[in-house]
């Protein structure tokens, strides 16, 4: 495996090391509903229950290089999108505009690993 992908492995080793405790007790949504084979873009959210974080994983696999998640149960709050994996900028970003969370994944295909965090 080339250094640029075995970074990568790396990079995500680590990411699921710092979360896996929020995985075990997280409770999974479909924010983009469930998948279809010929989806252009996947998400699957993971909700840790009586805590304000959740994840949402995007997968971009054709289409438009931005796409906006809609995120129900966080409509109208706070929320700190931090994306946790790739950790390389040019890998993507996620932007929350206080009802959803518009993600921009420059390649395909592409993935993001997106931390919401509630605040107060």
């Amino acid at each position: 495996m080339p250094e640029p992908q075995l970074a990568l492995v790396r990079d995500a080793v680590a990411v699921y090391k710092s979360i896996r405790g929020d995985l075990a007790r997280a409770l999974p949504f479909w924010p983009l509903g469930l998948p279809g084979w010929t989806d252009e873009w996947l998400a699957l959210g993971l909700r840790v229950p009586g805590d304000r974080t959740a994840y949402v994983s995007v997968w971009r696999r054709g289409g438009p290089a931005e796409l906006r998640v809609p995120l129900r149960h966080l409509a109208g709050r706070t929320v700190r999108a931090d994306v946790l994996h790739p950790s390389s900028p040019e890998a993507g970003r996620a932007t929350w505009d206080g009802d959803g969370l518009t993600v921009s994944v420059p390649r395909t295909p592409g993935v993001l690993l997106v931390r919401l965090t509630q605040d107060g």
